[in-house]
């Protein structure tokens, strides 16, 4: 049976029959695909490097090697102190928890003072709460040990990265497809990385400034979440949360008004002076995608959800018969 007698319908059918297969073995090798592709996704953020270096006029096997000798070094020193921060927050827990009793305890009696009943709603589970963020940091901690072995294969991503550069394929070919895609996806990954290292600079000063704990844990949730559609919402939370925990509502305050301020900024003026009219994604595309993501892979897949919806669009008309073969 030839592609031209073949129904829609069939066609159709046998495509959601393979995303389906697909996600499923995605799902099931979640682990070891979500550490390759942090590794892609680490190494593009950091591939612009190697093109400036070039520029400058450095050979082309000496930028990539400063690129990766650089890479490494900082690599190695962000692990140890997240290891050793998130070692210090999982001690430091339980002092939370009497921090965040105290807190609700003092505004439950200052609402009652006022007539406000509100006896219920300000008796939550501190305990469970805290065991839940156990559980999380627990997590984290666990998923360090695999640390090293993502900057070795970000070494050995950033030695193929470059050499793709000048690659060339015929006119609406898969070489030429593929071309398109690396083009895209770098440079999406890339300047998203950039602006998300530089917002993360600017809030651990703020953060170091007004006595945060473990600011370096946030700085990076805060690098890895900009990736992620909206993900700046969630993690602006802990670091306000543990001010104020610690530091009370005052500085909480400024916190958060230096990470929206530096938020709108990144949105409204540099992102989209760096990025132009966009990667061709609508808003709906991307909330889709990044559901669809985040349920295949779990949290790294909500990381990933742009870079890959990219890939998969730029790709799919060359599967699905839309542009001719040169």
């Amino acid at each position: 049976m030839s592609d031209a007698t073949l129904s829609p319908l069939y066609r159709s059918t046998v495509l959601v029959a393979c995303v389906i297969i697909i996600a499923a073995a995605l799902h099931a090798a979640a682990a070891t695909v979500n550490l390759l592709l942090i590794s892609v996704l680490l190494a593009m953020s950091v591939s612009p490097i190697t093109y400036w270096l070039e520029r400058r006029g450095r050979k082309h096997a000496t930028a990539v090697l400063l690129t990766i000798v650089g890479s490494l070094v900082i690599g190695v020193f962000v692990v140890g102190t997240l290891g050793r921060a998130l070692s210090g927050l999982q001690d430091k827990l339980p002092t939370y928890q009497a921090a965040l009793t105290s807190l609700l305890a003092g505004l439950e009696g200052f609402l009652t003072a006022r007539g406000v009943d509100v006896h219920e709603v300000l008796k939550p589970d501190t305990a469970r709460m805290v065991a839940v963020v156990q559980r999380v940091v627990g997590g984290a901690l666990s998923a360090l040990g695999y640390s090293f072995f993502a900057l070795i294969l970000v070494a050995l991503i950033l030695l193929e990265l470059p050499a793709r550069k000048d690659a060339e394929g015929g006119a609406g070919g898969m070489r030429s497809r593929f071309d398109e895609v690396s083009v895209s996806v770098r440079r999406f990954v890339a300047l998203t990385g950039l602006i998300g290292a530089g917002l993360a600079v600017v809030n651990l000063v703020a953060m170091l400034a007004l006595g945060t704990d473990f600011p370096m844990v946030w700085a990076v949730l805060l690098f890895l979440l900009n990736f992620v559609p909206f993900g700046f919402a969630i993690a602006m939370l802990p670091p306000v949360a543990v001010t104020l925990l610690e530091h009370g509502v005052t500085r909480a305050a400024i916190l958060l008004g230096v990470l929206l301020v530096s938020n709108l900024l990144s949105d409204n003026v540099v992102k989209p002076k760096l990025m132009g009219s966009g990667f061709g994604l609508s808003p709906l595309l991307i909330v889709v995608s990044l559901m669809f993501w985040a349920f295949v892979l779990g949290p790294v897949g909500a990381i990933l959800a742009v870079p890959l919806t990219i890939t998969i669009t730029t790709l799919a008309p060359f599967f699905t018969g839309d542009v001719k073969t040169g």
